[in-house]
Parts: structure tokens; C-alpha cells; sequence
């Protein structure tokens, strides 16, 4: 008897990267796409292009035997430019594709969607951007749909997440801190959830083999939250390389992040953005089973930020 097959959309990205090797070792066959380019296959996955995704995607030649779907593919933030915060191409990438693949999988006899949202998506309203929002507004057409079709739907939404092949502000603070770079945080008292890249595939998991439908929206965390200064200072400790932080007001930080058209990164150095991992926890049984420490070291354990 074949082992289930499951259908991975953004398989290149960073998480899906991770995503799809984590499946295969756990005995899944996966089906991974990818926008273009298909990389080679490899044991136990198969990659397929998508082509750019939007409302009118034709999913179903993908959808052939599959199982469940781990949809994975969105727009991302955009840093600075005209179109940084036009919210139409990001409504139509993690709103109407999302729709339309919702609809095709519960149409083709897939059993359970897993959505991979943000925590991000609480900031929606009053004052989010088109990311928060986008995202909110996917998780509430999906969960129409899955009532209408009888799709099971289960929704994730991380926080930052980090590990082997991370980009954005996590990589840009490991190479500061391992160049020796003095970093402006040391005054920053904020709280913020993290999760490492594979307790990400792990509750990804989770949520795909529960026995029963498990439903709802489960947000996921490493652990305790840390300010930007401690989780930089465990950087460091996994790098043997002290962080150096010298303080900086938070104001000026954001000031400085708003004229250089980084705002984001700044509110995300410097905000609160706290997960609250207690219904995952209590229905799936999950915990996160790799704790930042470790997580850190397996990071960096190659000697560098390149993708696994």
C-alpha cells in the first residue's frame, strides 16, 4: 500500500524547503510546487509548476490522489518601492488563490487543508497592512468554503520563523552578531514568540495526522517569548560570538526605520507580538520539541545561513 500523498504548494521557499524533507523522513510521498522552474525530483518528492497563482489557478492536474494540502505559497512582505503597500496583489495571491484551491482540493476528495497564515493576521484591524490583512481575510474565506464543502480546515499562524536558510531581519542579525557588528537593541523591552523551522514542520504535522478533524486556528511558538535584545544574545551564544548591544531608544529605532522606508523591520525589532501556544497544545497534544537553544546551534551548526 502506498503512503499518503500530500501536496506542498510554495515547496522552494524557506519553510517549504524544510516542509517537504520533514514529510518524506515521517514516510509521506509529497508533491511540491513551485512557480516556475521545477527543481529535479528527489526521493519521495515530486515538484510541479504553478505558474504566478491567483484566483484562476488551475490546481486540479496537482491534486490527482492527493490526501491533504499544506498550502505554504503567498506574498510576503514587501520592503519599500511604489507597491510596498498596494493590498490587490497580495489579496490575490493569499486571498484568491488560497479560494481557489481551497474549492479544487475539497472538489478533487482531498480530506484536510492546512493553512500556513501569521500571526501577523491580529494586527489586521484597526491599522495593519496588506499582508495582516490579506491573511485575515484568507483565513475567513477558507473557513466559509470548508464549511460549505466539507473540506477540514486547519489554520497555523507563527511567528517569526527561523533556522537553516532564514532570510530577513533573523539573518541580518546573525551576521551582525558574527561579525561583531555593535547593534543599537540594548534598550528594547519588548516581548516576542519565535518558532524554529522545524518545531514549525512539527506542528505542521501535527495538525495533518490527528486522527479526527482537529479544525480552528492554532497559533505555534518555540516557548517563552524573549525581547529582540535575549533572543540576540542567544544568537550569540549559539555563534560562541558575544553579542555586542549598546542602547538605543525604541522611538528612534521606528523614526529611523520609517525614513529609510523599513518601518516593519523596525516595528518588528522593536513591537510586542506574543503567541499563545495553549490550544495546540491541549487538543494535538503538541509541543514544541526542539528548544531555542538548540535550535540556534542547529542553525548555525554548518557555519553558515545558506538553505538546507
Amino acid at each position: 500500500m502506498q503512503s499518503p500523498l500530500i501536496l506542498v504548494t510554495g515547496a522552494r521557499g524557506f519553510v517549504g524547503r524544510h516542509l517537504c524533507r520533514y514529510l518524506v523522513e515521517l514516510g509521506y510521498r509529497v508533491r511540491g510546487t513551485v512557480r516556475t522552474n521545477p527543481p529535479a525530483p528527489r526521493p519521495g518528492i515530486e515538484y510541479v509548476a504553478s505558474g504566478d497563482i491567483d484566483g484562476a489557478t488551475d490546481w486540479r492536474p496537482f491534486l490527482i490522489d492527493v490526501e491533504a494540502v499544506i498550502h505554504l505559497a503567498a506574498r510576503v512582505h514587501i520592503q519599500g518601492g511604489p507597491n510596498a503597500d498596494a493590498l490587490e496583489p497580495y489579496r490575490r495571491i493569499n486571498v484568491a488563490a488560497s479560494e481557489g484551491l481551497a474549492r479544487q482540493a475539497a472538489e478533487a476528495g482531498a480530506r484536510r487543508l492546512v493553512f500556513l497564515s501569521s500571526i501577523k493576521a491580529r494586527e489586521a484591524k484597526p491599522a495593519g497592512g496588506p499582508y495582516e490583512i490579506s491573511k485575515l481575510e484568507a483565513e475567513g474565506s477558507l473557513t466559509r468554503i470548508a464549511g460549505d464543502t466539507g473540506l477540514e480546515l486547519v489554520i497555523l499562524r507563527p511567528p517569526l520563523v527561523y533556522g537553516p536558510g532564514a532570510s530577513a531581519n533573523f539573518a541580518l542579525l546573525s551576521r551582525a552578531v558574527a561579525k561583531g557588528w555593535p547593534l543599537p537593541l540594548g534598550s528594547i523591552r519588548n516581548r516576542r514568540s519565535f518558532i524554529y523551522a522545524g518545531n514549525l514542520c512539527s506542528a505542521i504535522a501535527a495538525c495533518l495526522e490527528h486522527p479526527k478533524a482537529p479544525g480552528g486556528l492554532f497559533e505555534v511558538c518555540d516557548g517563552a517569548p524573549l525581547s529582540t535584545p535575549d533572543f540576540v544574545r542567544a544568537i550569540g551564544q549559539a555563534l560562541d560570538r558575544p553579542a555586542r548591544l549598546w542602547p538605543c531608544p525604541p522611538s528612534v529605532l521606528r523614526s529611523l526605520g520609517a525614513a529609510l522606508g523599513r518601518s516593519v523591520a523596525a516595528d518588528s525589532l522593536t513591537g510586542d507580538l506574543v503567541t499563545d501556544d495553549k490550544a495546540i497544545r491541549e487538543r494535538l497534544d503538541w509541543h514544541a520539541p526542539t528548544s531555542l537553544a538548540d535550535a540556534l546551534k542547529a542553525t548555525f551548526a554548518t557555519g553558515s545561513l545558506s538553505p538546507p
